[in-house]
């Protein structure tokens, strides 16, 4: 059971996250978190710390999202760096199996789940992105592959959100391939980092890198 967090965001953001809780809402019915807490307002902030950061050169962002499942976290990213006018480009590399995929069994409650993001979760996500007006290209690949597309056509990003898989190798080399494409002085947002195979990779970012923010499920950096 998740604690409750006295968090309260400005009334600018606070807009944001709730136009895109109620466009998830008709879209998902009453599972339209899963999978997700990005719209919990304790996460929502620590995004906000993190677009904060990263507009700061009046330049238009690309933004850059492994596993985005049903699009809550890209959608609200995208919002946020829209309200303040510096919104470039949004890609997602999600390989949405026909079946899902199976994660959890070395993760923090050592319990290995089927989780559901299908190619119907995909559909889903791209109505999510039409309702609110944003144009968010798709790499359908694992994101190994998909990053060593990006880096083979020498594609770079101002911000990246880690939200792959998150068991074993995947965020050792999620990480590694994300610095490649990561501009100079980008951010770089790594999820769930208190999963066990995540968090070698945090205390390597909290030693060489600048901690922009951290929750109990994301923490953003600055990588130098």
């Amino acid at each position: 059971v998740l604690a409750t967090y006295n968090v309260a965001l400005n009334e600018r953001d606070e807009r944001v996250r709730t136009k895109v809780q109620a466009a998830a809402a008709a879209i998902y019915g009453d599972s339209w978190n899963y999978y997700s807490d990005a719209l919990r307002p304790e996460i929502a902030e620590g995004f906000v710390r993190t677009i904060d950061a990263v507009s700061q050169t009046n330049q238009p962002v690309r933004y850059l999202e492994i596993g985005s499942c049903q699009g809550l976290s890209m959608s609200l990213i995208a919002g946020l760096l829209h309200d303040r006018n510096a919104l470039g480009s949004l890609l997602s590399i999600d390989p949405y199996f026909e079946t899902g995929y199976i994660e959890g069994g070395s993760g923090p409650y050592a319990k290995a789940e089927q989780v559901a993001v299908t190619k119907n979760t995909k559909a889903c996500a791209m109505r999510l992105y039409a309702q609110l007006g944003l144009n968010v290209e798709i790499i359908e690949r694992t994101s190994a592959d998909g990053l060593i597309e990006l880096i083979r056509n020498a594609r770079t990003f101002d911000l990246v959100y880690i939200d792959g898989s998150h068991e074993q190798l995947w965020p050792a080399i999620d990480f590694g391939l994300c610095n490649a494409i990561l501009r100079s002085n980008g951010v770089l947002i790594l999820d769930d980092h208190m999963w066990p195979d995540v968090q070698p990779i945090k205390h390597l970012c909290d030693k060489h890198a600048i901690k922009i923010q951290e929750t109990w499920k994301t923490a953003s950096y600055r990588l130098r």
